[in-house]
């Protein structure tokens, strides 16, 4: 338990550095913008589409999908507005302090509250479910209600292509983004002489044309509750899982280590699963590929055996340039 929360700690730490930040900012950012004109110029397209399926699905399922987004909507505005009220509280007594602990503290106060108000949603999930669907949904007409779901499917296929592009970037530039970190952690350890031949943007390529042919196959099952999220989950664990860990390992695995670290495939899908999770936490969801990289990093130079001896070097150098 303790290895695994150095990890994740690491990851945290290093996502929150600036070296690092200004590399996921410049590139998240960009990309954002982009999508949000592509999504500006296909937007009724796809809307007019996506209304025609909904139009096919009985109102008892739309009706239950139309609970569930509007839960997942009042869940992220939870989100959102504690982390706020929080940050306004006692942002007058510790951030003149904190310096570039801000980062750290916003994306794990963030992910906190992301857990508690889950939590606190899935305890009472009959109740809200029940009064959303019997109360809220019934008094609007079925046409309103199919093209609410319609407009939050249309957002969901685009933010889905903003994260396979945001991975595939991070796919082409992984030795720049690793080595960044490399450079900070783990200075002793050098790119391997004799490249592993683990086929890294190949295989990226692969999953991500395999992530937009299941996308189109599994959109009718959208509209399912439970299912959708589901979906969602498995497909960008897919999009993850592989190609990240062949990424660090062709920079930095022998042919031994390359070979005995993949067969750990639960640890591999096991972090996958937990990036794809925060893929629906709000801000957070911008650095999700870049943070599944960096746990796949760390835990492969956990298993390499190095790196325990420099940390207490680079905590001292992380204050020192605080």
């Amino acid at each position: 338990m303790q290895e695994v929360y150095g990890i994740f700690h690491r990851s945290i730490r290093d996502l929150v550095r600036w070296e690092v930040l200004r590399e996921v900012l410049v590139t998240g950012i960009p990309m954002l913008f982009i999508w949000m004109g592509i999504g500006w110029v296909f937007w009724d397209e796809l809307l007019k589409w996506s209304t025609w399926l909904i139009n096919w699905v009985p109102f008892s399922i739309v009706k239950a999908n139309g609970a569930m987004l509007v839960l997942f909507l009042l869940w992220a505005l939870a989100v959102l507005v504690s982390y706020a009220f929080l940050t306004a509280i006692i942002a007058p007594l510790v951030f003149r302090k904190m310096k570039k602990g801000y980062y750290y503290y916003s994306f794990t106060t963030l992910l906190g509250f992301a857990i508690l108000w889950g939590w606190l949603m899935m305890l009472n999930w009959g109740v809200l479910e029940k009064w959303i669907a019997n109360k809220l949904l019934v008094w609007l007409p079925f046409q309103t209600v199919a093209e609410g779901s319609a407009v939050l499917l249309n957002v969901y296929v685009f933010y889905s292509f903003y994260v396979l592009s945001l991975f595939l970037v991070l796919s082409l530039y992984r030795k720049e983004f690793l080595e960044t970190i490399r450079e900070i952690e783990y200075p002793d350890v050098e790119i391997a002489t004799e490249r592993v031949k683990a086929m890294h943007f190949p295989v990226a390529l692969r999953d991500s044309l395999l992530f937009i042919v299941l996308t189109v196959l599994f959109f009718p099952l959208l509209m399912i509750p439970i299912v959708n999220v589901l979906i969602q989950l498995f497909l960008w664990a897919w999009l993850y899982r592989d190609a990240n860990f062949r990424a660090t390992c062709q920079l930095y695995c022998s042919k031994e280590e390359y070979e005995r670290m993949r067969r750990h495939r639960a640890v591999i899908w096991s972090i996958a699963f937990f990036a794809s999770l925060l893929n629906f936490v709000p801000i957070i969801n911008i650095f999700t590929p870049f943070f599944a990289q960096l746990i796949v990093f760390h835990w492969i130079m956990q298993e390499k055996g190095v790196g325990t001896g420099n940390q207490e070097r680079t905590t001292k150098t992380a204050k020192e340039n605080e």
